[in-house]
């Protein structure tokens, strides 16, 4: 769990890591308003602080013109919950950053990334084989992300935005040289064959 004073110290950082201060949102909900206007708070989270934040924050982003139903989606679908749920949980949505499994899985990617070697290391050693021809994947997701957007953007938040809404894109994002260094070491740790060729590419 983030510590007060690294909670306080990240969401004042204009160039905070986007996953470190959806981890705070999540673990630090008297955080939300400082992470919601924080310039690194990316659009996803934003749309979670909207649904699931304190009152603080939601009146925070009310007043920058951020609601829960301006982002859309199938959450917000009222007339029908139950349906708006599960298609919720099948298209994986913009609150993934809160859920349960995502925080495990980012648990140690935040905490030990000071001192961790980066995931590439090992996939570089493994995988000596891997920088054979890259057949680039099919953009699926109703986003419009492309296979050239995640393989050359420099955009950190655009990064982090297709790592989240496009998961067949990121084996593009893991070959971006621009891709910051805790997605890279979330990356490693999903165990996708296609993504770990691409991390080893990266040597």
């Amino acid at each position: 769990m983030v510590d007060y004073d690294a909670a306080v110290a990240a969401v004042q950082d204009p160039n905070a890591d986007p996953i470190l201060l959806a981890k705070i949102a999540y673990e630090n909900p008297e955080f939300g308003a400082n992470v919601a206007v924080n310039p690194r708070c990316y659009p996803g989270l934003k749309r979670w602080i909207a649904e699931f934040g304190d009152e603080r924050a939601r009146e925070t982003l009310t007043q920058y013109g951020f609601t829960a139903d301006a982002f859309g989606g199938p959450v917000q679908d009222q007339e029908a919950p139950e349906q708006a749920a599960q298609q919720a949980a099948e298209q994986q949505p913009a609150d993934a950053y809160a859920a349960d499994q995502y925080a495990a899985a980012q648990q140690t990617a935040v905490d030990q990334y000071a001192a961790a070697q980066p995931a590439v290391d090992q996939y570089a050693a493994q995988q000596p084989a891997a920088q054979a021809a890259f057949e680039e994947p099919v953009a699926t997701n109703p986003y419009g992300f492309t296979a050239e957007q995640a393989l050359t953007t420099t955009d950190q938040m655009q990064i982090a935005q297709i790592a989240q809404y496009a998961p067949e894109l990121r084996a593009c994002i893991a070959r971006n040289p621009n891709t910051y260094p805790a997605l890279i070491e979330w990356l490693g740790q999903l165990g996708d064959p296609a993504i770990n060729a691409a991390l080893a590419f990266r040597q």
